[in-house]
Protein backbone atom coordinates (compact mmCIF):
# COMPACT_ATOMS: atom_id res chain seq x y z
CA UNK A 1 0.00 0.00 0.00
CA UNK A 2 1.55 3.52 -1.02
CA UNK A 3 2.42 6.01 1.86
CA UNK A 4 -0.28 8.71 3.40
CA UNK A 5 0.60 11.87 1.37
CA UNK A 6 0.05 14.81 2.51
CA UNK A 7 -0.09 18.33 0.44
CA UNK A 8 0.61 21.17 2.77
CA UNK A 9 0.39 24.85 1.27
CA UNK A 10 2.49 27.44 3.45
CA UNK A 11 4.45 30.42 3.24
CA UNK A 12 8.04 29.32 2.69
CA UNK A 13 10.46 31.32 4.64
CA UNK A 14 9.56 32.54 7.99
CA UNK A 15 11.16 31.37 10.69
CA UNK A 16 8.08 29.88 13.16
CA UNK A 17 6.81 27.41 10.59
CA UNK A 18 10.62 26.69 9.65
CA UNK A 19 10.56 25.16 12.98
CA UNK A 20 6.95 23.00 12.33
CA UNK A 21 8.45 21.69 9.37
CA UNK A 22 11.60 20.54 11.04
CA UNK A 23 8.93 18.62 13.58
CA UNK A 24 6.38 17.98 10.73
CA UNK A 25 8.68 15.77 8.14
CA UNK A 26 10.41 13.20 10.31
CA UNK A 27 7.40 12.76 12.37
CA UNK A 28 5.26 11.61 9.30
CA UNK A 29 8.25 9.77 7.79
CA UNK A 30 8.56 7.61 10.78
CA UNK A 31 4.90 6.99 10.73
CA UNK A 32 5.08 6.11 6.83
CA UNK A 33 3.61 9.05 5.55
CA UNK A 34 4.98 11.79 3.49
CA UNK A 35 4.67 15.29 2.46
CA UNK A 36 4.96 17.64 -0.66
CA UNK A 37 5.49 21.22 0.61
CA UNK A 38 3.69 23.82 -2.02
CA UNK A 39 5.68 27.18 -0.89
CA UNK A 40 4.61 30.53 -1.29
CA UNK A 41 7.79 32.17 -0.05
CA UNK A 42 11.62 30.15 -0.84
CA UNK A 43 11.35 27.08 -0.29
CA UNK A 44 13.27 25.45 3.25
CA UNK A 45 14.18 22.32 0.75
CA UNK A 46 17.09 21.80 3.98
CA UNK A 47 13.90 20.58 5.96
CA UNK A 48 13.24 17.89 4.23
CA UNK A 49 10.24 16.52 1.97
CA UNK A 50 9.96 18.00 -1.60
CA UNK A 51 8.97 21.58 -2.10
CA UNK A 52 7.02 23.14 -5.10
CA UNK A 53 7.75 27.32 -4.75
CA UNK A 54 4.47 28.40 -6.69
CA UNK A 55 5.57 31.34 -7.50
CA UNK A 56 7.77 29.68 -9.95
CA UNK A 57 5.82 27.38 -11.43
CA UNK A 58 5.31 29.54 -14.57
CA UNK A 59 8.20 29.23 -15.93
CA UNK A 60 7.80 25.58 -16.77
CA UNK A 61 6.13 25.53 -20.04
CA UNK A 62 4.85 22.10 -19.64
CA UNK A 63 2.56 23.05 -16.48
CA UNK A 64 1.53 26.21 -18.10
CA UNK A 65 -0.31 23.94 -20.43
CA UNK A 66 -1.15 21.38 -17.79
CA UNK A 67 -2.99 24.21 -15.27
CA UNK A 68 -4.81 25.83 -18.60
CA UNK A 69 -6.25 22.64 -19.91
CA UNK A 70 -9.28 22.74 -17.58
CA UNK A 71 -12.44 24.96 -17.80
CA UNK A 72 -12.75 27.95 -15.48
CA UNK A 73 -13.94 27.05 -12.18
CA UNK A 74 -16.85 28.72 -10.96
CA UNK A 75 -15.67 30.96 -7.58
CA UNK A 76 -18.65 31.33 -5.10
CA UNK A 77 -20.02 34.95 -4.75
CA UNK A 78 -18.54 34.99 -1.12
CA UNK A 79 -14.88 33.66 -2.52
CA UNK A 80 -14.73 36.72 -4.66
CA UNK A 81 -16.05 39.26 -2.38
CA UNK A 82 -13.80 38.19 0.53
CA UNK A 83 -10.60 37.91 -2.31
CA UNK A 84 -11.66 41.47 -3.55
CA UNK A 85 -11.56 42.95 -0.35
CA UNK A 86 -8.62 41.30 0.93
CA UNK A 87 -6.92 43.04 -2.52
CA UNK A 88 -8.00 46.23 -1.55
CA UNK A 89 -6.32 45.88 2.20
CA UNK A 90 -3.14 44.67 1.10
CA UNK A 91 -2.68 46.46 -2.52
CA UNK A 92 -5.17 49.39 -1.98
CA UNK A 93 -6.74 49.99 -5.12
CA UNK A 94 -3.85 48.69 -7.35
CA UNK A 95 -6.35 46.00 -8.84
CA UNK A 96 -9.49 46.46 -9.38
CA UNK A 97 -11.86 43.43 -9.07
CA UNK A 98 -11.89 41.84 -12.25
CA UNK A 99 -7.68 41.68 -11.57
CA UNK A 100 -8.52 39.99 -8.16
CA UNK A 101 -10.75 37.65 -9.41
CA UNK A 102 -8.46 36.71 -12.09
CA UNK A 103 -5.63 36.19 -9.99
CA UNK A 104 -8.09 33.66 -7.80
CA UNK A 105 -9.19 31.72 -10.70
CA UNK A 106 -5.43 31.98 -11.76
CA UNK A 107 -4.20 30.07 -8.40
CA UNK A 108 -7.30 27.59 -8.85
CA UNK A 109 -5.81 26.34 -12.02
CA UNK A 110 -2.53 26.15 -10.63
CA UNK A 111 -3.84 24.02 -7.38
CA UNK A 112 -6.12 22.16 -10.14
CA UNK A 113 -2.85 21.08 -11.96
CA UNK A 114 -0.62 20.20 -8.40
CA UNK A 115 -3.39 18.22 -6.66
CA UNK A 116 -3.77 16.50 -10.09
CA UNK A 117 0.17 15.88 -10.31
CA UNK A 118 1.03 15.10 -6.54
CA UNK A 119 -2.26 13.07 -5.95
CA UNK A 120 -2.78 13.91 -2.31
CA UNK A 121 -4.65 11.70 0.09
CA UNK A 122 -5.18 15.33 2.27
CA UNK A 123 -4.78 18.93 1.63
CA UNK A 124 -3.24 20.99 4.51
CA UNK A 125 -3.71 24.88 4.05
CA UNK A 126 -1.91 27.41 6.53
CA UNK A 127 -4.66 29.88 7.01
CA UNK A 128 -6.34 29.30 3.86
CA UNK A 129 -9.37 32.04 4.61
CA UNK A 130 -7.79 34.75 2.09
CA UNK A 131 -5.48 34.87 -0.95
CA UNK A 132 -3.63 31.91 -2.92
CA UNK A 133 -4.24 29.58 0.21
CA UNK A 134 -8.16 29.89 0.01
CA UNK A 135 -8.23 28.82 -3.50
CA UNK A 136 -5.85 26.08 -3.10
CA UNK A 137 -8.34 25.07 -0.33
CA UNK A 138 -12.01 25.52 -2.72
CA UNK A 139 -10.08 23.81 -5.41
CA UNK A 140 -9.27 20.47 -2.80
CA UNK A 141 -13.09 20.38 -1.71
CA UNK A 142 -13.94 20.68 -5.22
CA UNK A 143 -11.85 17.79 -6.26
CA UNK A 144 -13.46 16.14 -2.91
CA UNK A 145 -9.61 15.70 -1.06
CA UNK A 146 -10.12 16.46 2.82
CA UNK A 147 -8.87 19.75 4.07
CA UNK A 148 -7.42 20.80 7.01
CA UNK A 149 -6.41 24.00 8.05
CA UNK A 150 -3.50 25.15 9.89
CA UNK A 151 -2.78 28.54 11.81
CA UNK A 152 -0.67 29.75 14.97
CA UNK A 153 -2.42 29.50 18.05
CA UNK A 154 -3.44 31.96 20.86
CA UNK A 155 -0.91 29.66 22.84
CA UNK A 156 3.02 30.37 22.78
CA UNK A 157 4.31 28.27 20.30
CA UNK A 158 1.04 26.18 19.56
CA UNK A 159 -0.63 25.65 16.24
CA UNK A 160 -4.04 24.36 15.08
CA UNK A 161 -5.40 21.58 12.59
CA UNK A 162 -8.92 22.28 11.93
CA UNK A 163 -11.23 20.94 9.75
CA UNK A 164 -13.40 23.63 8.91
CA UNK A 165 -11.08 26.49 8.96
CA UNK A 166 -9.12 28.89 11.13
CA UNK A 167 -10.72 31.84 13.85
CA UNK A 168 -13.91 32.47 13.62
CA UNK A 169 -14.52 29.69 10.68
CA UNK A 170 -12.75 27.13 13.46
CA UNK A 171 -15.03 24.27 14.62
CA UNK A 172 -14.22 26.42 18.00
CA UNK A 173 -16.91 28.54 18.08
CA UNK A 174 -19.66 26.18 18.08
CA UNK A 175 -18.50 24.46 21.24
CA UNK A 176 -19.72 24.84 24.42
CA UNK A 177 -18.08 26.10 27.03
CA UNK A 178 -15.65 23.13 28.97
CA UNK A 179 -16.92 22.58 32.10
CA UNK A 180 -15.22 23.96 35.13
CA UNK A 181 -12.41 21.42 36.38
CA UNK A 182 -10.31 22.32 39.65
CA UNK A 183 -7.66 20.45 38.51
CA UNK A 184 -7.73 21.43 35.22
CA UNK A 185 -7.50 25.34 36.41
CA UNK A 186 -4.44 24.76 38.60
CA UNK A 187 -2.32 23.07 35.87
CA UNK A 188 -3.15 25.86 33.70
CA UNK A 189 -2.43 28.60 36.18
CA UNK A 190 0.48 26.58 36.42
CA UNK A 191 1.14 26.79 32.97
CA UNK A 192 0.54 30.66 32.91
CA UNK A 193 2.79 31.29 36.06
CA UNK A 194 5.32 29.95 33.78
CA UNK A 195 4.62 32.05 30.27
CA UNK A 196 4.83 35.42 32.40
CA UNK A 197 8.21 34.50 33.90
CA UNK A 198 9.70 34.09 30.71
CA UNK A 199 7.69 36.85 29.57
CA UNK A 200 5.78 34.24 26.60
CA UNK A 201 2.84 35.28 24.22
CA UNK A 202 1.70 33.85 21.24
CA UNK A 203 3.67 36.30 19.15
CA UNK A 204 7.27 37.55 19.76
CA UNK A 205 7.91 40.63 22.30
CA UNK A 206 9.94 42.95 23.31
CA UNK A 207 11.48 42.69 26.95
CA UNK A 208 8.80 43.71 30.33
CA UNK A 209 8.16 46.63 31.66
CA UNK A 210 10.03 48.06 35.26
CA UNK A 211 8.58 49.81 37.73
CA UNK A 212 9.19 53.04 37.32
CA UNK A 213 7.46 52.59 33.40
CA UNK A 214 4.41 51.03 34.75
CA UNK A 215 4.34 53.93 37.25
CA UNK A 216 4.60 56.53 34.62
CA UNK A 217 1.65 55.30 32.19
CA UNK A 218 -0.36 54.82 35.43
CA UNK A 219 0.47 58.59 36.06
CA UNK A 220 0.03 59.44 32.02
CA UNK A 221 -4.17 57.78 33.23
CA UNK A 222 -4.48 60.76 35.15
CA UNK A 223 -6.57 58.45 37.18
CA UNK A 224 -8.89 57.33 33.93
CA UNK A 225 -9.93 53.65 33.76
CA UNK A 226 -7.15 52.06 31.36
CA UNK A 227 -8.34 51.01 28.51
CA UNK A 228 -6.01 48.57 26.28
CA UNK A 229 -6.28 47.58 22.33
CA UNK A 230 -4.10 45.69 20.72
CA UNK A 231 -3.70 46.68 16.93
CA UNK A 232 -3.79 43.86 14.30
CA UNK A 233 -2.81 43.04 10.90
CA UNK A 234 -5.59 44.29 8.64
CA UNK A 235 -5.22 42.31 5.49
CA UNK A 236 -5.11 39.13 8.10
CA UNK A 237 -7.96 36.80 7.50
CA UNK A 238 -9.05 37.79 10.88
CA UNK A 239 -10.19 40.96 10.18
CA UNK A 240 -10.49 40.40 6.33
CA UNK A 241 -12.88 37.31 6.93
CA UNK A 242 -14.34 37.63 10.82
CA UNK A 243 -14.50 41.72 11.14
CA UNK A 244 -18.18 42.52 9.65
CA UNK A 245 -18.15 46.07 11.07
CA UNK A 246 -14.63 47.38 10.98
CA UNK A 247 -12.28 47.69 7.74
CA UNK A 248 -9.09 48.06 10.11
CA UNK A 249 -7.77 48.39 13.06
CA UNK A 250 -8.06 52.47 12.67
CA UNK A 251 -11.50 52.46 12.22
CA UNK A 252 -12.67 50.16 15.30
CA UNK A 253 -10.05 52.19 17.47
CA UNK A 254 -11.74 55.80 15.88
CA UNK A 255 -14.93 54.38 17.02
CA UNK A 256 -14.37 53.57 20.50
CA UNK A 257 -12.52 57.00 21.25
CA UNK A 258 -15.84 58.63 19.59
CA UNK A 259 -18.05 56.82 21.93
CA UNK A 260 -15.80 56.15 25.00
CA UNK A 261 -13.58 58.47 24.93
CA UNK A 262 -14.26 60.89 28.03
CA UNK A 263 -14.30 57.85 30.92
CA UNK A 264 -11.06 56.07 29.47
CA UNK A 265 -7.40 56.27 28.70
CA UNK A 266 -6.54 54.34 25.51
CA UNK A 267 -3.35 52.01 25.89
CA UNK A 268 -2.69 51.57 22.00
CA UNK A 269 0.18 48.91 21.08
CA UNK A 270 0.67 48.69 17.34
CA UNK A 271 1.00 45.52 15.70
CA UNK A 272 4.58 45.12 14.89
CA UNK A 273 3.32 43.30 11.19
CA UNK A 274 0.79 45.55 10.96
CA UNK A 275 -0.02 48.16 8.37
CA UNK A 276 -0.72 51.54 10.46
CA UNK A 277 2.14 53.23 11.72
CA UNK A 278 1.79 54.61 15.71
CA UNK A 279 1.51 57.77 14.38
CA UNK A 280 -1.71 57.27 12.62
CA UNK A 281 -3.04 56.21 15.88
CA UNK A 282 -1.58 59.02 17.70
CA UNK A 283 -3.70 61.26 15.44
CA UNK A 284 -6.82 59.13 16.35
CA UNK A 285 -6.12 58.99 20.09
CA UNK A 286 -5.21 62.93 20.23
CA UNK A 287 -5.38 63.58 24.04
CA UNK A 288 -7.48 60.09 24.72
CA UNK A 289 -4.16 57.98 25.46
CA UNK A 290 -0.97 56.79 24.46
CA UNK A 291 0.80 54.49 21.43
CA UNK A 292 3.61 52.88 22.82
CA UNK A 293 4.89 50.79 20.32
CA UNK A 294 7.61 49.03 22.18
CA UNK A 295 5.27 47.86 24.97
CA UNK A 296 5.47 43.98 25.71
CA UNK A 297 1.36 42.77 25.59
CA UNK A 298 1.55 41.27 28.97
CA UNK A 299 2.22 44.19 30.62
CA UNK A 300 -0.47 46.41 28.57
CA UNK A 301 -2.27 44.10 29.86
CA UNK A 302 -1.74 44.03 33.38
CA UNK A 303 -1.80 48.00 33.71
CA UNK A 304 -5.42 47.70 31.65
CA UNK A 305 -8.83 48.02 33.43
CA UNK A 306 -10.85 46.85 30.04
CA UNK A 307 -9.31 45.15 27.17
CA UNK A 308 -11.22 45.64 24.18
CA UNK A 309 -10.04 44.02 20.52
CA UNK A 310 -11.32 43.41 17.43
CA UNK A 311 -10.47 39.57 17.62
CA UNK A 312 -6.91 39.51 18.35
CA UNK A 313 -5.14 36.54 20.24
CA UNK A 314 -4.40 39.33 22.76
CA UNK A 315 -8.38 39.28 23.94
CA UNK A 316 -7.36 35.23 24.90
CA UNK A 317 -4.42 36.60 26.81
CA UNK A 318 -6.41 38.89 28.59
CA UNK A 319 -9.08 36.73 29.34
CA UNK A 320 -6.98 34.24 31.26
CA UNK A 321 -5.50 36.52 33.50
CA UNK A 322 -9.24 37.77 34.70
CA UNK A 323 -9.38 41.21 32.51
CA UNK A 324 -12.68 41.58 31.37
CA UNK A 325 -12.85 41.92 27.55
CA UNK A 326 -15.00 43.22 25.05
CA UNK A 327 -14.85 42.14 21.53
CA UNK A 328 -16.04 43.78 18.09
CA UNK A 329 -15.58 40.76 15.65
CA UNK A 330 -15.49 37.02 15.64
CA UNK A 331 -12.89 34.71 16.63
CA UNK A 332 -12.05 31.48 18.78
CA UNK A 333 -13.89 33.39 21.78
CA UNK A 334 -17.08 34.06 20.47
CA UNK A 335 -20.27 33.07 22.19
CA UNK A 336 -17.67 31.94 24.86
CA UNK A 337 -19.97 33.30 28.35
CA UNK A 338 -16.49 35.03 29.66
CA UNK A 339 -16.51 37.59 27.42
CA UNK A 340 -19.15 40.19 26.24
CA UNK A 341 -19.53 40.74 22.05
CA UNK A 342 -20.40 44.22 20.76
CA UNK A 343 -24.10 44.19 19.64
CA UNK A 344 -24.11 47.02 17.10
CA UNK A 345 -27.95 47.33 17.72
CA UNK A 346 -27.34 49.10 21.14
CA UNK A 347 -25.30 51.70 22.53
CA UNK A 348 -21.51 51.32 22.57
CA UNK A 349 -20.80 53.01 26.09
CA UNK A 350 -23.86 51.21 28.11
CA UNK A 351 -22.80 47.75 27.15
CA UNK A 352 -19.38 48.20 28.15
CA UNK A 353 -19.87 50.17 31.14
CA UNK A 354 -22.79 46.67 32.03
CA UNK A 355 -20.32 44.05 30.95
CA UNK A 356 -17.43 45.79 33.37
CA UNK A 357 -20.13 45.74 35.81
CA UNK A 358 -20.72 42.19 35.47
CA UNK A 359 -17.24 40.55 34.99
CA UNK A 360 -16.69 42.47 38.66
CA UNK A 361 -19.18 40.90 40.66
CA UNK A 362 -18.65 37.58 38.88
CA UNK A 363 -14.33 37.79 38.22
CA UNK A 364 -13.65 34.25 39.48
CA UNK A 365 -15.97 32.89 38.04
CA UNK A 366 -15.56 34.23 34.89
CA UNK A 367 -11.63 33.93 35.42
CA UNK A 368 -12.29 30.14 35.95
CA UNK A 369 -14.41 29.80 33.04
CA UNK A 370 -11.71 31.13 31.12
CA UNK A 371 -9.32 28.91 32.34
CA UNK A 372 -11.17 25.63 31.87
CA UNK A 373 -11.26 26.83 27.57
CA UNK A 374 -7.56 27.47 28.15
CA UNK A 375 -6.73 24.11 29.47
CA UNK A 376 -9.18 22.59 26.68
CA UNK A 377 -7.31 23.77 24.23
CA UNK A 378 -3.96 23.18 25.20
CA UNK A 379 -4.76 19.18 26.13
CA UNK A 380 -7.06 18.93 23.40
CA UNK A 381 -7.05 20.99 20.29
CA UNK A 382 -3.93 22.81 19.43
CA UNK A 383 -0.44 20.92 19.05
CA UNK A 384 2.83 22.54 20.20
CA UNK A 385 6.47 22.79 18.65
CA UNK A 386 8.48 20.35 19.53
CA UNK A 387 5.89 18.11 21.33
CA UNK A 388 6.65 15.09 18.86
CA UNK A 389 3.95 12.53 20.89
CA UNK A 390 1.09 14.63 20.58
CA UNK A 391 1.81 15.68 16.73
CA UNK A 392 2.76 11.61 16.34
CA UNK A 393 -0.83 10.97 18.00
CA UNK A 394 -2.62 13.73 15.69
CA UNK A 395 -0.98 12.50 12.78
CA UNK A 396 -1.92 8.57 13.44
CA UNK A 397 -5.84 9.49 13.72
CA UNK A 398 -5.40 10.54 10.11
CA UNK A 399 -3.51 8.09 8.75
CA UNK A 400 -5.84 5.55 10.40
CA UNK A 401 -9.08 7.87 8.93
CA UNK A 402 -8.02 7.58 5.43
CA UNK A 403 -6.23 4.63 5.17
CA UNK A 404 -8.89 3.20 3.28
CA UNK A 405 -8.70 5.82 0.60
CA UNK A 406 -4.95 5.72 -0.51
CA UNK A 407 -3.71 6.65 -4.05
CA UNK A 408 -2.59 3.78 -5.37
CA UNK A 409 -0.88 4.71 -8.20
CA UNK A 410 1.07 8.37 -8.66
CA UNK A 411 3.99 10.04 -9.18
CA UNK A 412 7.27 9.64 -7.22
CA UNK A 413 8.54 12.51 -6.10
CA UNK A 414 11.18 12.94 -8.40
CA UNK A 415 9.35 12.98 -11.63
CA UNK A 416 6.91 15.91 -9.88
CA UNK A 417 9.99 17.93 -9.59
CA UNK A 418 11.18 17.24 -13.14
CA UNK A 419 7.48 18.80 -13.99
CA UNK A 420 7.46 21.71 -11.63
CA UNK A 421 10.82 22.80 -11.20
CA UNK A 422 12.04 26.06 -13.81
CA UNK A 423 13.34 24.05 -16.97
CA UNK A 424 17.21 24.34 -17.23
CA UNK A 425 19.42 23.67 -20.75
CA UNK A 426 20.05 20.51 -19.55
CA UNK A 427 16.44 19.11 -19.25
CA UNK A 428 15.71 21.08 -22.46
CA UNK A 429 18.58 18.88 -24.20
CA UNK A 430 17.40 15.84 -22.64
CA UNK A 431 13.97 16.44 -23.10
CA UNK A 432 13.73 17.94 -26.94
CA UNK A 433 16.02 16.32 -29.38
CA UNK A 434 16.88 16.03 -32.83
CA UNK A 435 15.12 18.43 -35.46
CA UNK A 436 13.17 20.29 -32.83
CA UNK A 437 16.22 20.87 -31.16
CA UNK A 438 17.71 22.29 -34.00
CA UNK A 439 14.63 24.82 -34.59
CA UNK A 440 14.68 26.44 -31.26
CA UNK A 441 18.04 26.92 -31.83
CA UNK A 442 17.66 28.75 -35.08
CA UNK A 443 14.66 30.61 -34.19
CA UNK A 444 16.67 31.96 -30.91
CA UNK A 445 19.33 33.02 -32.96
CA UNK A 446 17.34 34.50 -35.69
CA UNK A 447 15.36 36.38 -32.84
CA UNK A 448 18.40 37.69 -31.33
CA UNK A 449 19.70 39.08 -35.06
CA UNK A 450 16.71 40.32 -35.76
CA UNK A 451 17.19 42.47 -32.26
CA UNK A 452 20.39 43.43 -32.86
CA UNK A 453 19.35 44.98 -36.25
CA UNK A 454 16.80 47.12 -34.92
CA UNK A 455 18.95 48.37 -32.58
CA UNK A 456 21.46 49.53 -35.18
CA UNK A 457 19.07 51.22 -37.33
CA UNK A 458 17.89 53.10 -33.94
CA UNK A 459 21.24 55.05 -33.94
Amino acid sequence: MNKLRIAFMLPGGELWLQELVANLVPTLESLGGECVFLSEGPAARELGGTWIELNKLDENPGFRRLATTYPDPVVKEKENDREIRFSHVLFGKKFSSTEALSRYVKWMHQARALFRLTRPDMVWVWNGMVYCGAAFAATAKEMEIPVMYAEKGVMPGSWALDPQGTNGASSLPGLPDPRVEEDRITAMKEIIRQWDGGGDSAWEQPGRLGEEERTRLLREAGGRKVLFFPGQVDSDSNIVCFSPHFSDSLAALEFLVRNLGEEYFFLVKPHPKGQVSGAEYRTVLGTSGLVEEKIHVLDAIALSDLVVSINSTVAFEAAIRGKPVFLLGLGILSGRSFVAQWNPEEELASQVAGWVKHHRENSEKNTAKALSWAGFLHKEYYLFLNDIPRLTDRIKKEIETLAAKYHTSRLEFKEIDALCGSPEIEYLTETISGRKLLKLAVRRFWNRLKKELRMKKGR
